[in-house]
C-alpha cells in the first residue's frame, strides 16, 4: 500500500492511500472516505469520458473494466491525479467534490429528516409572505426546505384572486395536470363527483388515490370564506405511521402488504390503482399514505381468512388519524395559501352552511422534484454533482 501526501490541507484533502479495489482519502478534519476505481473512473471529467458542454457523462459505463486498478496518484495543481493501469487518459478530481460526493458507509442520508407534528402545529404553522416568496429566490428556498420538513406550510397576503394559485405554480414549475380539473373550484356544485364539492363535513383525506403515483404537492388557495362553519383540519400521516409502529404493529404490517383497490371517476375520466393504502420506504418510514374512504373498492385482493384482521387494522389507522391530538385546525382566510404534501399529509373540512355567505378555494397540484429542482437552482446547487 503507497501513500502520498498531499500539501494543499485548505481543500480538506490530506493523503490519500492506493488499495486493491479502491482509493482511500483522508480528511483534514478527520475520518476517511473510499472510493472505487471502477466509480471514479466512470465519474471522470476528462474530454474523452464527459461533455462539459451539456453537464453529461457520454462514455459508456459497461466499458469500465472490472480489474481497473490505480497505477498512480499525483499531486497537480489541479487537485487529486490517478493515472490508471489501462494506460487510458488519467481522472483529476478536486477534493472538494469528492468530499461532496462520498458514498462509503459513513455517509449521512441525503433525505432530509422530517418533523413530526401534532394539535399544536396549529399555532407555529411555518408561514412566509407570498409577495416575497413569489419576487426572492431566496425565500422560496427557505419555503420549500421548511416544506420538505413539516409537509404543511403556509402563505399570507396573496391576491384573493382566480388563477392566482397557478400563477404560483408556474413561478416554481409548474402545474401537474391531472385527469379531472386543471385548475380546481372547491366550492358547492350542482354536478359534483366528488364530496369536496358539496357543503357536507370531508373526512381527513389524501387525494388523487386512483393514482399509482399520485401528486405530492397541493396547493390551496383560499379566496372566500365566510360561511359558518368549514373550518380547515390537517393530520401528519407520518406521525400516525411512527404511533403505529409503536403501539400496533400487526395493524402496520397488515395495512403495508395487501394490495386494495382505490378509483376515483367522473364522466370526463377514471383512475384506478392497486396497493396498499401504507406504502414505507427502504428506511421503513412513510412514503405513500392513501386515506380516502369514498375511493377503496370493494375488497378483492385481500386473502379471506384476512378481511376482519385487515378491518381491523383499517379501524385502528382510522382512529389515530381522527385523534385530536394528532388534527391541526385552521380556518382558511382569503389571501391564504397552503402548501400540503399529499403523500403525507391528510387534510379535511367540517361541514358548513352555504346559505349565508360562500365558501371557495382554488387548488392545483405539483411535484415536489420540481420543488426540490428550483431551490438548488435559486441555492446555486443546480445541474451536475
Amino acid at each position: 500500500m503507497k501513500r502520498h501526501d498531499l500539501q494543499r490541507s485548505h481543500q480538506r484533502l490530506i493523503a490519500a492511500d492506493i488499495d486493491a479495489e479502491y482509493l482511500t482519502v483522508h480528511w483534514a478534519g478527520g475520518g476517511t472516505s473510499r472510493f472505487h476505481y471502477q466509480w471514479l473512473r466512470d465519474n471522470c471529467r476528462s474530454e474523452e469520458r464527459f461533455n462539459h458542454m451539456t453537464g453529461e457523462r457520454k462514455a459508456p459505463t459497461e466499458s469500465i473494466l472490472a480489474d481497473l486498478r490505480a497505477s498512480a496518484i499525483h499531486i497537480c495543481e489541479d487537485g487529486l491525479r490517478l493515472s490508471w493501469s489501462d494506460g487510458k487518459t488519467d481522472s483529476i478530481f478536486d477534493p472538494v467534490w469528492l468530499s461532496r460526493n462520498t458514498y462509503d458507509a459513513t455517509v449521512t442520508s441525503l433525505t432530509s429528516k422530517w418533523v413530526h407534528w401534532g394539535a399544536d402545529y396549529a399555532g407555529t404553522l411555518a408561514t412566509f409572505p407570498y409577495q416575497d416568496v413569489m419576487t426572492l429566490d431566496g425565500v422560496v428556498a427557505s419555503m420549500i426546505t421548511a416544506f420538505e420538513r413539516f409537509g404543511l406550510i403556509r402563505m399570507s397576503g396573496a391576491p384573493a384572486a382566480e388563477g392566482e394559485v397557478e400563477r404560483f405554480a408556474n413561478r416554481l414549475a409548474y402545474v401537474r395536470e391531472i385527469v379531472f380539473d386543471r385548475v380546481a373550484d372547491i366550492r358547492v356544485s350542482v354536478d359534483a363527483y366528488t364530496l369536496g364539492f358539496t357543503s357536507a363535513a370531508l373526512p381527513l383525506h389524501t387525494d388523487c388515490s386512483g393514482y399509482s403515483w399520485p401528486p405530492n404537492v397541493m396547493v390551496f388557495h383560499c379566496l372566500r370564506n365566510n360561511v359558518a362553519g368549514g373550518a380547515s383540519q390537517y393530520v401528519d400521516g407520518g406521525r400516525v405511521i411512527e404511533q403505529m409502529r409503536s403501539e400496533e404493529p400487526e395493524a402496520l404490517h397488515i395495512l403495508t402488504n395487501h394490495d386494495i383497490e382505490f378509483r376515483l371517476w367522473s364522466n370526463r375520466g377514471d383512475t384506478l390503482a392497486q396497493c396498499p393504502p401504507i406504502i414505507l420506504n427502504k428506511a421503513g418510514a412513510l412514503a405513500i399514505l392513501r386515506y380516502a374512504n369514498w375511493a377503496i373498492q370493494p375488497l378483492r385482493s385481500v386473502p379471506f381468512d384476512m378481511v376482519p384482521r385487515w378491518y381491523d387494522a383499517w379501524r385502528t389507522l382510522a382512529r389515530r388519524i381522527n385523534a385530536p391530538e394528532n388534527r391541526v385546525v385552521h380556518r382558511c382566510e382569503p389571501g391564504e395559501m397552503l402548501l400540503i404534501n399529499n403523500h403525507w399529509v391528510l387534510h379535511g373540512r367540517d361541514a358548513f352552511d352555504d346559505g349565508a355567505g360562500t365558501r371557495h378555494f382554488q387548488q392545483v397540484y405539483m411535484e415536489l422534484d420540481d420543488l426540490l429542482g428550483f431551490r438548488r437552482i435559486a441555492n446555486g446547487v443546480g445541474g451536475v454533482r
